[in-house]
């Protein structure tokens, strides 16, 4: 029986905080005027001071000052103290949204259906773990765990943006990693996997739709925890003001089997996560930069007399309940 993960539920920003630092008071004694006032034992100690070279009175104003720089330092300490702790009290401030070209903020998913997605990382949700078959609902925790830092390594982490694909096979078995690894030099990685082909132009904050099942199997004689995901991926790139709704956004809708095979029926070297089957298909990306392994958007593309080329319309690509689009553009 598969279990199925509940929706991600975008989780409301954080109130905005500031933190105040009350300023410092100077005692009374030390605002306050000076009087006149009869000669008291104090006046006679300076007096007495005074006969003597004023010796006496250098060694003890030496030794209030001392003072004094001690009082300040424990004051200056807890003042601070207390900046610190209102500082850790005050809330991370919620990632401001990139600027238009008139310095106001600008959502790059408006108009796009990937606007109700939830942020990256917060969509990659696994359902809970139940034992199942042979496997224990321990053995299923660690790999929807193992599953879930593959996801967010594979389509959400600048490692792999740029090019890197090695933080994301070390969560594979030893044997998967030899396997797949030829896919970044074919350029055959994208079923699973996501290159953006210009820093300078996608912006962070992709946000994503999935869902996430699992069942026990047996293939070829070896017990199988099989995990399926399906995710659409929203990434934002930097166009021009003028484009339309959504022609920032390209979009990545994927079906990957994860399989972790039991550790009884397989080598050291194959225990852990592999992947049995992957395909991918895009709404809005470059073909020319897709055939070479990266993903852009395709807006700044132009066509023979010069025009912008708009993104289309995406069809069923952003809605999980809805089939997969057989064709591509590309």
């Amino acid at each position: 029986m598969e279990h199925t993960s509940p929706e991600p539920v975008d989780p409301p920003p954080p109130p905005a905080a500031v933190a105040e630092v009350n300023p410092v008071q100077l005692p009374e004694w030390l605002r306050a005027s000076q009087t006149e006032h009869q000669p008291t034992g104090w006046d006679r100690v300076r007096f007495f001071s005074a006969r003597h070279n004023g010796a006496l009175l250098l060694g003890l104003g030496l030794v209030l000052a001392l003072l004094m720089v001690i009082g300040g330092v424990v004051l200056v300490g807890r003042v601070a103290d207390g900046v610190q702790a209102d500082a850790a009290a005050t809330p991370t401030a919620s990632p401001t949204p990139p600027l238009s070209r008139v310095g106001e903020p600008r959502d790059l998913f408006a108009g796009s259906p990937a606007a109700s997605f939830a942020p990256g990382e917060e969509a990659v949700r696994m359902p809970a773990a139940k034992g199942t078959g042979p496997f224990t609902a321990t053995q299923v925790r660690t790999a929807l765990e193992s599953v879930r830092k593959a996801l967010i390594k594979s389509r959400l982490d600048t490692s792999m943006f740029m090019g890197d694909p090695e933080p994301f096979l070390a969560l594979l078995a030893p044997d998967a990693r030899e396997r797949l690894r030829s896919d970044f030099t074919s350029n055959t990685f994208l079923r699973y996997a996501t290159r953006m082909a210009s820093p300078s132009e996608w912006e962070p904050g992709a946000r994503a739709d999935g869902r996430v099942s699992y069942r026990a199997t047996k293939e070829n004689g070896i017990r199988l925890l099989e995990v399926s995901t399906e995710f659409v991926w929203a990434y934002p790139f930097k166009v021009d003001l003028r484009a339309p709704a959504g022609a920032s956004v390209v979009a990545l809708r994927d079906r990957v089997v994860w399989q972790v095979p039991h550790p009884g029926d397989v080598q050291a070297s194959s225990t852990g996560l592999w992947i049995g089957s992957a395909e991918a298909i895009t709404w809005n990306a470059d073909c020319g930069q897709l055939r070479e392994g990266w993903v852009r958007e395709q807006y700044w593309l132009a066509d023979l007399h010069g025009k912008r080329i708009p993104a289309g319309d995406p069809g069923t690509i952003f809605d999980l309940d809805a089939p997969v689009p057989t064709t591509t553009r590309c």
